[in-house]
Order: C-alpha cells, then structure tokens, then sequence
C-alpha cells in the first residue's frame, strides 16, 4: 500500500483527489472549515523535532494533490444548545482554540478555571504570535539597552523601561485586538501595572545578553563605585549624597533584584515562549488594581486562555507538570518584586533622584 504522500505514514488511500492517511485528511477538512486566521510559516520559531506549521503541512497537502473543492461544507450533527456567550469572550477562545475539534483531543481537564462552554485549546497560537513579533523588534530594544549601570542616569533607565513596554504593549494589541476598545483609563492602569512586572522580568532575560557589559566589574569595590555613580549622576543638581548613604539606602534594593529576582528566573532557563507565556499572563492580570469590570473580565478570560494554551505546550512535548507550576509560580516572584519596585520609587523620590513622571504615577496606582 502507497504511504502518505504528505506525512509519509502506512496505509493511505485516496481523499479529497490526493493520497494521504486519515489524520492527514482530516486536518485537511479542519483546515478550511476553520475560522482561523491565515498566518505565515511559522518553523522558524518552533523547537526542534516539533512537527509542521499548520501551513507548511496544508501546502504538502496541496502538492500531494488534495484540492479543497472536494471538502463537503460543514455539517451540524445536532442543533445548537449552547448557552448564550458574551461575544467577546466568543471572538477570544475562537483565535486560541485547537484547529481539531474531536473528543479525544479534548477529554483531558485542567485544574484551572473552566473557559465559557469548555472549550480546551491544544495549541499554542496567541503565545506563539507573540514569540513571532517579539524577534522581529529586538532591533528597537537593541537601542534601549547595552549600557552599563554607571554609563546611564536613573531617569535615563526609565525611558528605556517605559519605551520598552510600550514596544511590547504594541505587539500584544496586534495579537489582542480588544484592547483597542478598552477606554483610556483601563488602558492607562493596565499599562502602570504591568510596567514594573515587565521591568524585572524582562532584566532576567536580558541577564546573558547583556552580561559582557560587566565583565570589568570584578571585586565588591567595582560593584560599590558602579553604584554610587549610578546615582550620584541621577540626583538633582545641589542634592548630591554621600557615598556611604548611597550604598546604605540604594544598594539594598539592588542587590534583591539581582539576587532574589533575575537570577532566579535566569536559572529556570525558560524559551521564548515560556517568557512570553509569563509576560501574557502578567498582563492580563485580572486582579490588577483600578481596572473596570469589564476589563478585568476580559483579563481573567485571556489569562485563562494564556494558561490552557502554556498547558497544551507542555502536553504535546511530554513536559513533566512540574515545569508548568513552577513557570506559573514566576508570577508570584514577580508580585514580590513588584512591591520591591514601589520601594525603590518612593526611596528615590524621597532623596531627589530624578525620575519620569509615569513613574511617580505607578508609585500612587496602589492610592487612585
């Protein structure tokens, strides 16, 4: 019997005009009868020994012969009984749901939140879109980073992080387009909250990156004077410090941040889309303060998706569970290092170091 002519498995016969196996057929059939959005190759971010993109493998089946004509039009078994949904959680699962619909791909549970009509996605395409737009700016981030602590001042730091997460706020609008019918106020808080998460978690995975701009930095003295120039270029003229107050008041929370935060996050060596998987769920923290219902509402649901989506990635790679809870626990690290991050606002305010304006606005989020 003649193999398949697009995965090269036994016992394929004829479907749709082409020679293929059944689980080439019927992905086949899915694909034009789903709604999903045609995107582009996708191999070129995926991991190795992982199979096909969704578009490689339909034009192997174009070559083979199959010819989308003779996909009969979509049937309905039974008439629809669903409960009424809200349109957009509708519009949100459809762009993250698996492109297989049968009950073997679907009978796994998950000890999270259950989505509206318990739809469980296997694949990881939101997470995926985002891996895909985050390589494509790296040369904007390039621009912002690269220096050295004491080659910058701390307002210097502060356009870089904030023209950072606007960069990466961008490329989450393109994958979620319901943030563009967010109103100004739930857009402005959702971005303060999630600027000092992405702060810490984006210096972990710069950590290597940048770590050559440190290589001259070899004794605890070279560590000191880098930071006391750091901040003595960062105070207002006429309120400089004394080296001693500096490293008593400043380095504390430096050394936590290194410390407690990046390098421990460096240390799990996650992949692209596992620091995506995270910065998606950081952002779309439904418990983010003053946020309206509705948003938080539509938070909690994509947070929901992201997490499905991380969990279905894991599964399809035999991915011990473990890796799942302790890349979700990073969240909780991360909410730690956030209030590290008001303390430090308030502590450079406090000693007229001069900071961005949006930053004393994420000082007072917690007070709105």
């Amino acid at each position: 019997m003649e193999p398949c002519r697009v995965c090269g498995a036994p016992e394929a016969e004829a479907h749709f005009g082409g020679i293929s196996c059944r689980a080439c057929a019927a992905f086949f059939r899915r694909y034009f009868h789903s709604k999903k959005s045609l995107t582009g190759c996708t191999c070129q971010i995926r991991f190795q020994n992982s199979h096909p993109c969704r578009e490689c493998r339909i034009q192997k089946c174009l070559e083979a012969g199959m010819t989308s004509e003779k996909v009969q039009c979509k049937r309905e078994k039974h008439p629809k009984k669903a409960p009424k949904v809200d349109q957009e959680a509708l519009q949100l699962v459809s762009t993250s749901s698996s492109s297989s619909s049968s009950p073997s791909q679907c009978s796994y549970s998950l000890p999270l939140s259950p989505l509206p009509f318990q739809v469980i996605p296997r694949d990881s395409s939101n997470i995926s879109h985002v891996v895909s737009k985050w390589v494509t700016i790296q040369p904007k981030r390039d621009l912002l980073y690269g220096k050295r602590l004491d080659e910058v001042t701390y307002y210097e730091t502060c356009m870089a992080t904030k023209g950072d997460c606007e960069i990466m706020w961008n490329v989450i609008e393109l994958i979620f387009p319901q943030l563009q019918e967010l109103t100004i106020w739930d857009r402005d808080a959702l971005l303060r909250n999630f600027h000092p998460k992405w702060s810490i978690l984006v210096s972990a995975i710069d950590f290597d990156k940048n770590r050559a701009v440190y290589e001259d930095v070899c004794t605890a003295e070279d560590y000191f004077n880098m930071i006391v120039k750091f901040y003595s270029a960062s105070m207002y003229e006429g309120c400089e410090m004394d080296r001693n107050d500096i490293l008593r008041i400043f380095e504390p929370n430096l050394r936590y941040f290194g410390v407690n935060l990046a390098l421990p996050i460096c240390n799990k060596k996650f992949n692209a889309v596992e620091h995506m998987a995270i910065a998606l769920m950081t952002f779309f923290d439904g418990a983010h303060t003053n946020l309206s219902e509705q948003c938080s509402k539509m938070c909690y649901e994509i947070k929901n998706v992201i997490m499905r989506e991380l969990k279905g990635y894991y599964m399809d790679r035999n991915v011990e569970e473990m890796r799942f809870i302790e890349t979700v626990d990073v969240l909780q690290l991360m909410e730690k290092g956030e209030a590290k991050f008001q303390e430090e606002l308030l502590l450079c305010e406090m000693h007229n170091v001069h900071i961005h304006d949006d930053y004393r606005l994420m000082i007072r989020e917690h007070n709105y």
